[in-house]
């Protein structure tokens, strides 16, 4: 221990030392890397969003950062300093990482009373983060990364508004209920099966019961579970007033990219995620796992919570400056 200590403190005063050969080789150890700031920014509802933009460097491109279901901001950069937002941070993105509403810092959660909507998170949500990230770098180019619901309430805001000020969209393990959803395969029973259970917990407790079940660190609210149990048992994505989302995807003309985990053979197989971005005329789709050089196949989470699947997060960073280098050469 002793040994390992001595060691960090040669290396934190190397660093600190003018002029070092640490510096030379620009050597940014986790603990400082980017610049954290809070912010809260209101709906038009009255919801207050909170989060963090991380900055590292003279950012060329900004990325609102989105998180999953029964999950918060924090699963966006694990371990913390060296995941996926401050890898696109130190690539010269900065980004603006956000708990949805009822999620981590954004309450009320669904455990305190708070109720909200699939439609909330399209209409509300996005357009607040992106307003906020526009406002905050008004020359840069702007993507939206989510993963998993981020990725999906972002595509569907942008299927329904196809002039949103978003100029590119990458896509983490996102799966949307659809026609092609089959019925007749395991899995397909394992999926029905899933979506019924969940809406008997949320019968019984008043809320999709994440934390008590050991499934997520956030509870899902009561709306939200509705509005999935209506699509995943319809096999459609739809909003409350009857829009398709999943009908309006070739309107999107905005360059996505779309990333999925070999492993993730539940929440957002392979197949499930090829259907969706096959949609979208400029998308891109790519596979990750061991086939493509990584050490693993990734599943629905492993795709942002391991460091293993760092290629991917720097091939999602590589697809933000592209977008930057596009517009600089117009």
């Amino acid at each position: 221990m002793s040994r390992d200590l001595a060691k960090f403190q040669k290396l934190l005063k190397l660093h600190n030392e003018p002029g070092s050969s640490v510096k030379r080789r620009a050597f940014k150890p986790w603990y400082l890397l980017g610049v954290v700031d809070s912010f809260s920014v209101a709906c038009d509802d009255g919801w207050v969003l909170r989060g963090d933009v991380l900055v590292d460097s003279a950012p060329v491109a900004v990325a609102v950062v989105g998180h999953a279901m029964m999950a918060d901001r924090r699963t966006l950069d694990r371990p913390r300093g060296r995941g996926l937002a401050s890898t696109l941070a130190a690539r010269g993105i900065a980004c603006v990482v956000a708990d949805l509403r009822g999620h981590g810092k954004s309450g009320p959660r669904a455990g305190e009373g708070g109720d909200w909507s699939y439609d909330e998170l399209v209409e509300q949500d996005v357009p607040t983060l992106v307003a906020f990230a526009r406002a905050r770098f008004p020359s840069l180019p702007l993507a939206c990364v989510g993963h998993s619901l981020f990725g999906h309430v972002a595509l569907a805001h942008l299927s329904r508004h196809p002039d949103a000020a978003i100029d590119a969209l990458v896509l983490f393990a996102v799966n949307a209920p659809n026609p092609g959803w089959s019925l007749r395969t395991l899995r397909g029973l394992r999926r029905r099966a899933g979506i019924e259970l969940m809406g008997i917990l949320s019968r019984a407790f008043g809320r999709l019961p994440a934390r008590r079940l050991r499934y997520g660190t956030d509870d899902e609210a009561a709306g939200y579970v509705r509005d999935f149990l209506r699509n995943g048992r319809a096999r459609h994505w739809r909003a409350r007033d009857g829009f398709d989302y999943w009908d309006a995807l070739p309107r999107i003309e905005r360059p996505v990219l779309a990333i999925v985990g070999a492993g993730d053979r539940f929440m957002s197989p392979p197949d499930d995620a090829r259907a969706l971005a096959a949609r979208i005329a400029h998308a891109r789709f790519h596979v990750v796992g061991r086939a493509t050089g990584l050490a693993v196949d990734p599943d629905h989470m492993g795709l942002v919570l391991d460091e293993r699947a760092r290629p991917a997060w720097d091939q999602a960073a590589d697809f933000i400056r592209s977008i930057h280098r596009a517009r600089a050469t117009q």
